[in-house]
């Protein structure tokens, strides 16, 4: 039986983006050609966990597994997966550093069939878009036998319990803040629309120290972004909009999305209850 391992990577809102994208990917190919996808937690972080089960099963996953200090390494030896993916994230790229199959290729999933076909040995992977599955499965989970002894951020303990159900619904305390980035001389109709749809002009350096809430980061191009983005508090998350002609940039494992297309295409999509969901 051939092995997908998917990485994934809990935040205070749940699964982050882009493991929940890659598990959407590892299901496709999975089932494509016969392969198990294994997701793959580091750590205990007690009742938290049933987000991260519920999540995985949701997107698509067979098998999770809460592993200790080298427990992708361990799980990769013994099940020699064809594929690794993990999201394009400081934790995600420290989580697969360790493992002889890499070098990492960084890979922007914006649509579900991406042009660039299968995933690597081992794929970074950029969240362009929602998951796409949201399957009926109930998983039990599995636990290496030192998951305790894996470093968990500060976070884990000052979060509310339950997480989102979902695995990546936020928990909804109250309404959090939409923000948005954009260059001098934004178009006034651009500005409307994002007035329109909630979200209030902020400075990079404000969205730098913020704690919680999302902002839309209108950025022409690549970027790249500030190094400061990744000193923002865990609750808070950035939707980088490259525009139509976006091409990658080793900083966008700064940002939770990176969603393509011109400005006013994008904002429309981000106006449907999913993304509202996803977002507020």
């Amino acid at each position: 039986m051939a092995h997908i391992l998917v990485y994934l990577q809990r935040t205070p809102l749940g699964m982050h983006p882009a493991s929940a994208v890659a598990l959407c990917v590892a299901r496709d190919l999975g089932s494509e050609r016969g392969a198990t996808v294994t997701a793959v937690c580091a750590g205990d972080a007690g009742p938290l966990d049933r987000a991260m089960v519920a999540g995985a099963g949701r997107h698509g996953a067979d098998v999770v597994v809460f592993c200790g200090p080298g427990g992708l390494e361990r799980l990769q030896e013994r099940l020699r997966p064809v594929h690794v993916l993990t999201p394009f994230t400081a934790e995600g790229l420290a989580a697969v550093q360790g493992l002889p199959t890499g070098p990492l290729v960084p890979r922007w999933v914006d649509a579900r069939r991406p042009a660039w076909g299968s995933p690597d040995a081992v794929s970074g992977i950029i969240a362009g878009l929602l998951p796409w599955h949201d399957l009926d499965e109930s998983l039990e989970a599995e636990y290496q036998g030192d998951v305790e002894r894996v470093p968990l951020p500060p976070w884990v303990r000052e979060v509310p319990v339950p997480v989102g159900p979902g695995g990546t619904d936020p928990l909804q305390l109250d309404v959090p803040e939409l923000r948005y980035v954009a260059p001098e001389g934004l178009d006034p109709e651009l500005k409307k629309r994002l007035a329109a749809f909630g979200a209030q002009p902020s400075t990079p350096a404000d969205v730098m120290t913020s704690t919680r809430g999302s902002c839309l980061w209108l950025e022409p191009g690549a970027g790249p972004l500030p190094e400061g983005l990744a000193h923002r508090g865990p609750a808070s998350r950035v939707v980088l909009m490259p525009g139509p002609d976006g091409t990658f940039d080793a900083s966008w494992a700064l940002a939770d999305w990176v969603i393509p297309g011109g400005w006013p295409g994008v904002l429309a999509d981000l106006q449907g209850a999913q993304w509202r969901r996803a977002l507020t």
